[in-house]
């Protein structure tokens, strides 16, 4: 079957997808991140007046679906630059193409010559958040280059992921001595003598106060002067957010639970879960509750309530952060793609952007401050040569 001919086409509006929702829902298989519903969610807030839809649908000889990249042209015509869909404001993390199982690298190679075949709609392609497991946008990304494309890969934060076992008695045995120690004293210590309670969201009716817990205890940890709701603070993504809740509350889906200490919320977490896995997307802490170690406390209650749902793994996305090797998450490398097609212009923007990229790591680190300065913005307008588009980002 898979050596088949494979049936390929683009669609630019959510109408024109209406009759391929369920078969992206299947090969969604439950994630989050990746169903319709978060992905056209996200366009329906995120898009601009010059970005329009650029979805690619692969079909079998049967006209089954067997793959799709949820991609979008960001400010179409001369400058466009495909992206994935949920890209800006890093809203989604596990970025891949969506394929039946065993039809990955088929799907990435097909996905590869289609690109090409319209490579007039594009200047560029830039793939972000990718992880190093995504089978199928690396056979993209192989197909493009093996075909005379000039690519960059940029090594971003990784994934960390924890695998679990059973029991939350068999998780304990995976920590140091000292957390583990930490980890049963607070749990006798607030959680069994019924000090703090967990609540969590279970109807629409629990969700406006659920997310004002949310807003608030995140602004309290994370708030700046810049940003006082932390990443809330952009509207964009607080209005995605209020929505996309909603459906994944409706779906089942949804994490969205505070510790309670004498009716006092002292940390949140925002999170997803599918069969397999919960998604620990955001949180908040009460930083003057710091005597009842809320941020342990909170991450405890999320790895029972994944374990005690038989998931096989607790994802805290990316973000190198150092608590999460404490709770034996392992890594997984990420990287942001990008991909020039080879003419004077491609060739040119790709080496500006390879020069901006070996000056941002190095010589920044090496030079006197003032001079660093003046290097930043140099750099910044070698940038602005290479991505036009992010001048008119909001």
């Amino acid at each position: 079957m898979l050596n088949q001919p494979l049936q390929t086409s683009r669609v630019h509006s959510v109408a024109e997808l209406s009759m391929h929702l369920d078969g992206w829902r299947a090969l969604a298989c439950g994630r989050p991140m990746r169903r319709p519903e978060w992905l056209l969610g996200w366009w329906e807030v995120y898009a601009r007046p010059h970005d329009q839809l650029h979805i690619i649908l692969v079909m079998d000889a049967d006209g089954t679906l067997v793959g799709l990249a949820p991609l979008y042209l960001e400010n179409s015509g001369a400058y466009a630059t495909v992206r994935m869909l949920g890209a800006r404001d890093n809203c989604t993390h596990h970025n891949d193409w969506l394929s039946a199982a065993g039809w990955e690298a088929r799907v990435g190679e097909e996905l590869g010559r289609f690109l090409l075949q319209c490579r007039q709609d594009w200047r560029r392609l830039l793939f972000e958040a990718v992880d190093a497991d995504a089978e199928a946008i690396h056979a993209t990304m192989a197909y493009l280059n093996e075909h005379g494309c000039l690519g960059h890969r940029r090594e971003i934060n990784s994934c960390w992921t924890i695998s679990l076992p059973d029991s939350w008695e068999d998780y304990l045995q995976m920590l140091s001595r000292s957390l583990r120690k930490r980890c049963r004293k607070l749990q006798r210590q607030f959680f069994d003598s019924g000090r703090i309670r967990i609540r969590q969201v279970a109807g629409e009716a629990a969700l406006q106060e659920g997310f004002e817990v949310l807003l608030k205890l995140h602004a309290a940890r994370w708030g700046s002067d810049r940003q006082p709701l932390g990443v809330f603070s952009d509207q964009k993504f607080r209005s995605f957010h209020e929505r996309v809740a909603k459906t994944l509350l409706a779906d089942g889906q949804l994490r969205l639970a505070w510790l309670e200490c004498d009716d006092r919320p002292i940390a949140v977490e925002y999170q997803f879960f599918d069969t397999e896995s919960v998604y620990a997307y955001q949180a908040g802490l009460d930083l003057s509750a710091a005597e009842y170690a809320p941020g342990k406390l909170s991450m405890m209650a999320a790895i029972q309530f994944a374990i005690a749902s038989g998931c096989q793994s607790f994802d805290l996305l990316r973000g190198n952060e150092p608590y999460k090797s404490n709770w034996r998450a392992l890594p997984l490398a990420c990287h942001d793609l990008r991909v020039w097609q080879r003419s004077m212009r491609g060739s040119l923007e790709w080496m500006t952007w390879c020069v901006y990229m070996m000056a941002a790591r190095g010589l920044r680190l090496a030079l006197p401050e003032h001079l660093a300065r003046q290097l930043s913005k140099l750099l910044h307008s070698i940038k602005e040569v290479c991505e036009p588009s992010q001048k008119s980002d909001r």
